[in-house]
């Protein structure tokens, strides 16, 4: 009997879900609960003391992984992958290069145009999109994203490598530029 009141109540929620506001379309997810809580806990710790420490640290860390993810993702073969790796016998400017190329990857993967070139014998990456201007929106500024996380991703490829922003579009600039030095 318990489970005729089950199949009423039920029944009865089916016909009468438009009478109380709710779309066919409409669909709850518990992942939808993490994502709120963890935005919470952000804006928390926007507003403490080394909050700004820990949210750079983050960043530098998932540009870690995104380097190393869309690196290794980029190397069809064996042979290749042994010889782009070995970034300690490759000179300054194919080091500079590899490290580039991978941000050039995440840009071109996010529908932004990036060309890689080279400018005074040096290789430089041309964004003309900011791929960090809707991450962490209203809590922590695109420029600060974007120096962290850039350089997690050359980290990646080459823990030595630099990450110079020659250009910024944040600063007013009208596209950004990137090169990337490495000390021997």
């Amino acid at each position: 009997m318990n489970s005729h009141r089950k199949s009423d109540r039920y029944t009865a929620f089916a016909r009468n879900w438009k009478l109380i506001g709710i779309t066919s379309r409409k669909k709850w997810r518990k992942s939808g609960i993490q994502d709120k809580v963890l935005w919470h806990v952000l804006e928390k710790i926007v507003g403490s003391n080394d909050g700004n420490k820990i949210i750079n640290d983050a960043c530098y860390a998932v540009g870690l992984l995104d380097g190393q993810a869309l690196h290794n993702n980029s190397i069809d073969q064996e042979d290749d992958k042994n010889d782009i790796c070995d970034t300690e016998n490759k000179g300054k400017d194919e080091v500079a290069k590899t490290c580039l190329t991978t941000l050039e990857l995440m840009c071109l993967l996010s529908g932004i145009h990036a060309e890689l070139r080279t400018t005074n014998k040096k290789p430089t990456l041309k964004i003309m999109k900011c791929p960090y201007t809707d991450v962490l929106t209203g809590i922590h500024p695109p420029d600060s994203i974007c120096k962290h996380h850039a350089s997690g991703m050359i980290h990646a490829i080459n823990r030595k490598s630099k990450l110079i922003r020659k250009q910024k579009m944040c600063a007013g600039d009208p596209y950004c530029e990137f090169m990337v030095d490495r000390d021997i």
